[in-house]
């Protein structure tokens, strides 16, 4: 851990990308050492269970257990806001607070839809990935208009906020199981091309995660 790093963290998760993503690059993107700790298949039980606030994972541990917190998007809030609280990465006003806000849940809820239509049970999983098709396009379009209205390269704004670290990740999930998903959204491409290579973020992303067939 960095001398100059005030707290020690552990994230809990199991050996993949998924709904832990996000936090892995927010503590990448602002430069915090942490504890990957990937559990295998069948660890989630018994006293590592009951540390997790709501039984379910990802969740985080923050100085050996003095504060334990879940949920992937009010992880992403908390250490945005907390590790470097001068950055305002959360937003310098309450109004730019809440379209960050707004734009991560607007994204988890893609996220839900996806992740819905791959592992959904077989007997269910028809009807959803139907429902994918038919509606992820338009939201999709509502997405990159939210983008182009902005008055930056972000979301919010002229500079980056923690959503925007939070959507890569989604954006991610999104590519690799939808090999078309951002063709007819050039904006929305571009944006997601940006943010892969963020330097806070590269050589993570190069040394992670799969090619995307998307070029600059």
């Amino acid at each position: 851990m960095s001398p100059d790093q005030k707290h020690r963290y552990k994230l809990y998760y199991g050996n993949a990308r998924g709904r832990a993503e996000p936090i892995r690059l927010v503590f990448h993107f602002l430069g915090v050492d942490f504890e990957d700790y990937r559990m295998e298949q069948g660890e989630f039980t018994g006293a590592l269970k009951d540390k997790a606030p709501m039984k379910q994972v990802p969740f985080i541990e923050i100085d050996g257990g003095k504060v334990t917190l879940c949920q992937t998007v009010s992880i992403c809030r908390y250490l945005a806001k907390s590790v470097h609280p001068d950055r305002w990465l959360g937003g310098a006003t309450k109004t730019d607070s809440a379209k960050v806000d707004m734009m991560a849940d607007g994204f988890a809820d893609l996220f839900q839809l996806a992740a819905m239509a791959k592992y959904a049970p077989d007997s269910i999983k028809e009807g959803f990935q139907k429902h994918y098709k038919d509606t992820m396009p338009g939201k999709l379009e509502i997405m990159q208009d939210l983008l182009k209205k902005s008055k930056g390269d972000y979301f919010v704004g002229k500079s980056i906020h923690w959503c925007d670290v939070y959507i890569l990740g989604v954006l991610q999930s999104l590519d690799e199981f939808d090999d078309e998903v951002f063709e007819k959204f050039p904006e929305l491409q571009a944006y997601y091309l940006r943010m892969r290579n963020l330097p806070e973020l590269k050589e993570y992303i190069d040394a992670n995660w799969p090619e995307t067939k998307y070029k600059a």
